[in-house]
Parts: structure tokens; sequence; C-alpha cells
């Protein structure tokens, strides 16, 4: 809402995916302590999420209204995917580092296709697509756009 103040929330789908269904558990839950969420702008803080308990450290959950627009869905990226896209942001990062540069190019290879035209592909900051062929245009360092 803050990037684009007329879109309505109806709008918004984030579908979030992992390998790891504990993780999948962990993210539903939409718990984070006081030092992850620590760094954001107080005004986002106040607005997506709700204060939970009064211990310390503090525990923040993600507001219900946030959470209505995200599915949750386990995928391995090995795999055929089920999504067609197209997507206006991919997010996918720390997670190459793992593969071989062949893995990576498939995968660079498939989000692009995924992409709209103009869309953007954030990569963790050790995973620059720099030794990888790919169509994306550069945008800052993780940061590309088809």
């Amino acid at each position: 809402h803050e990037i684009i103040p007329n879109i309505r929330s109806k709008d918004i789908l984030i579908l979030a995916t992992d390998i790891s269904m504990s993780m999948l558990k962990r993210a539903r839950a939409a718990m984070y302590e006081e030092e992850r969420v620590g760094d954001l702008p107080p005004a986002f803080l106040k607005k997506y999420f709700v204060q939970v308990g009064s211990e310390r450290p503090r525990t923040y959950r993600v507001t219900d209204e946030v959470m209505a627009n995200v599915r949750f869905a386990w995928l391995n990226l090995m795999d055929p995917w089920p999504m067609k896209g197209p997507f206006n942001v991919i997010f996918c990062r720390n997670v190459m580092i793992y593969f071989d540069r062949r893995t990576q190019q498939d995968l660079i290879t498939r989000f692009w296709d995924l992409l709209e035209p103009g869309g953007y592909l954030f990569v963790g900051h050790s995973e620059g697509l720099s030794a990888i062929k790919h169509r994306f245009r550069y945008v800052q360092p993780a940061i590309y756009k088809k």
C-alpha cells in the first residue's frame, strides 16, 4: 500500500513457498521477536503487526489483514511448478547458493518465464546473476527487472 497507494487489499496475493514443512509452519504462525522487526519503520510496525503479550523480548504477529493475502505452499524448486504466473515480483533469496550453476541457470530462466513484463526478481546479496546467462536488467545489487 505504501508503494502503490490506490491498490486494494483484494488485489494483493502473496504466494510463500518453501521445501521445509517446519519453515512453512513457522511462517504461517507469523510471529516475530522484537529483534527481527526492530529495523522496520515504526509506522510499518504499528500498521502491519500486533504486539502479542507484554513479556520481554516483545513478540509481534503479522495482522490478519496482511495474512488474508498470503497463501503458503510446499514447493521443491527442482520439480515442475504448479503456478503459472504472471507474477509482479519474485523473491528467491539465499536459495540459489545451494545449487550448481546449471540449476541456477534453469531457475533464472523459469523465473523470467513467470514474471510479467516489468516484473522484479529479488535474489540474495551473495547470489548476483553476473555468472549466469539471463535477460534481466540489473537495477541494483540483488534486484533485477524483466
